[in-house]
């Protein structure tokens, strides 16, 4: 009995001393594992330690004089506060199953510890200076892209975009998140004067702050974003990622990206978000999102606007109403906008649209409007059509674009597209009086989204 409690005792000394060395290779996370392991071993110890006080004390008694009665066992002399050997070796085997069982939790650490030094080798982990957590992620994105324009035809890879997102929790009210793009990219640009009979690419970099904003959250109910942010429109421009987007090139209304041809993609300043769920006993959800900011191109003067929607239960239909004004870029024209989105998600069913309308101090009024049905089939693939339109309040004529496509994610980080546009250009005029006919133009593209 002796020899197993040394025994034990030895193999808790040699598991003691080396956990600290297999904490040295492990993160954080598995560190505060190993150390309540030894905390947990430490008591193992003590019990050690109380059961062999106990087992002297029971040879003792055992060899002292006149405790024993000639012809009877030692453990019928024992006192009624004394353990009997059988209660003795009872607890000494509940500790070396504990020791077993400590021993077998701190080999987990240790494979836990030599996956990840495998993983790493000898680079350095991410770590956060003054943070609670730091998330490090990003996407890459690339296009090809076919146009068969009236006076002649294009082909490029058009698009590459890497962004990196960075996410800091300061505590469990403050938060940081900042997505940094390095883009080599081209829309289709038409370069005859009415903007549609001869299409051409023009490949530039750039390197743009897409977001970088402070956040706030007192609860669901009330968050507040500090910096640049996405204006909380509608619904494609709220999603905003292409790994999200079933077409990655984003409604007219939208184009160019940075730009406020209905209302800013982007902007500096300050928004108020929050979410109600089930509100007095309804089933359902009431958000609301309000801003005030202001447009890299005309950053003197400060945008305002909002979106409020409710969603109804587990019916898969959100409606959004949207209100805003400002001032357009590079002129002294304000503008008031409203709008209204409509979702439907469920099942195999996914069917954006959005309707925009502006009033103009100058120029003519705004409108632009689509509606995007698709059908999923299973987790991998879907199917979509897009109608979108857009007079952009120019006597240029308005715009029409129809988009068919199918997408795959042969895993969740990878998503592939296969789209063909079909744009009609209507007849209109120039700012210096010349006419612009009516036009034609189809492009094919190839896209595929990469996230981590």
């Amino acid at each position: 009995m002796r020899t197993r409690l040394m025994h034990s005792a030895a193999s808790l000394a040699i598991l003691l001393c080396a956990a600290p060395a297999m904490a040295q290779s492990a993160t954080a996370d598995e560190q505060a594992r190993i150390e309540a392991l030894e905390q947990q071993l430490q008591q193992v110890l003590g019990v050690v330690q109380s059961l062999s006080q106990e087992l002297k004390a029971l040879k003792s008694s055992q060899s002292e004089p006149g405790n024993a009665a000639p012809g009877d066992a030692p453990a019928q002399n024992l006192s009624a506060d004394t353990l009997s050997p059988i209660d003795l070796s009872k607890r000494l085997d509940e500790v070396t199953a504990s020791v077993a069982e400590t021993n077998a939790r701190l080999d987990d650490v240790e494979d836990i510890a030599f996956d990840i030094d495998e993983r790493v080798g000898s680079r350095a982990l991410v770590r956060a200076f003054d943070a609670k957590s730091f998330d490090l992620g990003g996407m890459l994105h690339t296009a090809a892209t076919f146009v068969d324009g009236q006076n002649n035809d294009e082909f490029a890879v058009n698009r590459l975009t890497f962004e990196l997102f960075a996410k800091a929790e300061l505590n469990d009210k403050w938060s940081l998140f900042v997505a940094q793009a390095f883009i080599r990219e081209s829309n289709i640009n038409f370069i005859d004067p009415g903007a549609r009979l001869d299409p051409n690419f023009n490949i530039g970099s750039s390197s743009p702050l897409v977001i970088a904003t402070a956040t706030y959250k007192a609860n669901d109910k009330f968050v507040l974003d500090m910096g640049r942010f996405i204006t909380p429109h509608g619904i494609v421009n709220i999603e905003h990622f292409p790994a999200i987007l079933l077409d990655p090139e984003q409604p007219q209304f939208l184009r160019p990206f940075g730009g406020q041809t209905i209302f800013a993609n982007f902007l500096n300043g300050a928004k108020a978000s929050g979410q109600f769920y089930k509100p007095f006993g309804i089933d359902g959800t009431f958000g609301y999102a309000a801003y005030a900011g202001t447009f890299t191109g005309n950053s003197d003067s400060v945008n305002y606007g909002g979106r409020a929607f409710w969603s109804f239960a587990d019916t898969g239909i959100t409606l959004g109403a949207n209100v805003g004004g400002g001032r357009r870029d590079g002129s002294d024209s304000d503008y008031v906008l409203y709008g209204a989105d409509l979702l439907y998600d469920k099942g195999m069913i996914l069917w954006k649209n959005e309707l925009f309308v502006t009033s103009e101090d100058q120029g003519g009024d705004r409108l632009a409007f689509y509606s995007q049905p698709g059908l999923r089939f299973g987790d991998s693939w879907t199917a979509f059509y897009r109608f979108d339109f857009l007079d952009d309040g120019t006597e240029a004529g308005d715009r029409k674009e129809h988009s068919i496509g199918f997408t795959f994610k042969p895993i969740p980080q990878v998503h592939l597209r296969a789209i063909a546009r079909l744009n009609r250009f209507d007849a209109g005029t120039g700012l210096t009086g010349n006419d612009f006919p009516s036009a034609n133009a189809e492009n094919y593209q190839l896209s595929a989204t990469f996230s981590f």
